[in-house]
């Protein structure tokens, strides 16, 4: 960055040092690649997942590399485990200031195969999660005087249909319309609300479709960029929304896809 002088607004930054970040699912994938880049940027990182070995793995490696990282185990699903894991973030590191709502799954059936059980699997995890993560963050954060960030991760399947993954799209759109509602309810707080929408990003969770060269054509095709993402682009996406930067953006959607949802 060029040093100026005589600057007549504050300059925004990306800088994140003296921040807390809370990453659900971060164990690995696009979670992952998101606690790395905002400990790489300043941030004492809370890596979570549902195994405690995964979140120590996880966390000793960005320690390695010179980051500061903790692992907290919490299913998101369940409102006493993420509690919890707010409450030891602020015992360990004093407070919260970033809650990136990540955790998510997908089950590809189609609507009249999909039992009741397989739904609310999805539901819980990709809807519920995201609630119960923002509400136990964004309570801390108003009782601290924290003008924080609540990152929460859609998909482009909350903004377009997508065939036999039903409850994944509803529960992902559902995500965009949450993240609306909590900015309403938190800018008095001075604390944002955003989600982002990835589209295909090669990792474990869809390795098997992408290794169908048909089916990876077809995905290809339909982006604007013909490629697909990759996680260190997605993870800059939440740095944006996690820094000074991005200060006077809430309640939006941010379409991370390649252009997929554009036509």
């Amino acid at each position: 960055m060029v040093e100026m002088k005589n600057i007549p607004f504050p300059i925004p930054t990306f800088d994140l040092t003296g921040k807390v970040a809370i990453i659900t699912g971060s164990t690995k994938g696009l979670g992952e690649g998101m606690a790395i880049v905002l400990a790489a940027y300043g941030a004492k990182v809370v890596v979570n997942s549902r195994s405690q070995a995964d979140c120590d793995q996880v966390a000793a490696n960005i320690n390695n590399m010179g980051g500061t990282a903790i692992g907290i185990k919490a299913d998101v699903r369940v409102k006493e485990e993420i509690d919890d894991l707010v409450a030891k973030t602020v015992q360990h590191f004093g407070k919260v200031d970033i809650m990136v709502n990540n955790a998510g799954i997908g089950i590809t059936k189609r609507v009249t195969e999909m039992t009741v059980e397989e739904w609310d699997e999805v539901v819980d995890t990709d809807l519920r999660g995201v609630f119960l993560g923002a509400a136990a963050a964004a309570k801390v954060m108003i009782a601290q005087g924290i003008q924080g960030r609540i990152i929460n991760i859609s998909s482009a399947g909350g903004l377009v249909g997508t065939k036999n993954i039903a409850a994944y799209c509803a529960s992902k759109a559902g995500v965009i319309s949450l993240s609306k509602t909590m900015a309403m309810e938190f800018g008095k707080y001075g604390i944002t609300a955003n989600a982002v929408c990835p589209g295909y990003i090669p990792t474990a969770i869809n390795t098997k479709p992408l290794e169908i060269p048909r089916v990876r054509e077809q995905i290809i095709n339909k982006t604007a960029l013909k490629r697909l993402g990759r996680i260190d682009e997605l993870a800059a996406v939440v740095l944006f929304l996690a820094s000074d930067a991005s200060s006077i953006i809430t309640g939006a959607y941010i379409a991370a896809d390649m252009g997929t949802t554009c036509n």
